[in-house]
């Protein structure tokens, strides 16, 4: 029988992607899978997903043209140059 929600309830997770991750090593280091579920509370089919190594970690879009360093160091000129009263184009 599927579980029914009151209106405006909705399923709550008890885990975190830490949990998670802890539950995988533990399964790789010899841990019975049926334990893991239990022990941690994630879902079988969560474990089971993460364990075929389907899950891609990839974010959306293309990849940043910019380096982090890169980046501040235009915003700083950007502010530089602001301070100095270069108009903005």
């Amino acid at each position: 029988m599927p579980k029914t929600f009151a209106p405006g309830e909705r399923y709550k997770k008890n885990y975190d992607e830490r949990d998670i991750e802890q539950a995988v090593e533990a399964i790789k280091k010899g841990l019975l899978k049926k334990q893991a579920f239990k022990e941690y509370g994630i879902p079988r089919a969560t474990l089971q997903f993460r364990l075929s190594n389907k899950l891609k970690k990839t974010g959306h879009g293309p990849p940043p043209i910019l380096t982090q360093d890169e980046e501040e160091l235009l915003v700083h000129w950007i502010k530089e140059c602001q301070l100095k009263g270069f108009p903005r184009r």
